[in-house]
């Protein structure tokens, strides 16, 4: 299982990805394995390494988002 995060828009994903990758952690944007009509755009950020960080970060910035696990 890895873990993702549920983001409201496609933009959304790539700028959290962008800013992750400056604090040097890997984030990737791909399509949401589970996607949900009620959040988002069918898009996901997935990431590798410290996910606590990362969700820290993101939400510092702003950033709105719902935790996942792929199946």
């Amino acid at each position: 299982m890895q873990d993702y995060l549920k983001m409201d828009s496609v933009t959304a994903a790539q700028s959290a990805k962008r800013l992750l990758q400056r604090h040097a952690i890997r984030a990737a944007v791909r399509r949401d394995p589970q996607p949900d009509r009620r959040r988002g755009c069918g898009f996901a950020l997935f990431l590798f390494g410290d996910t606590a960080s990362a969700e820290e970060l993101l939400r510092v910035h702003g950033f709105s988002f719902e935790r996942a696990q792929t199946p």
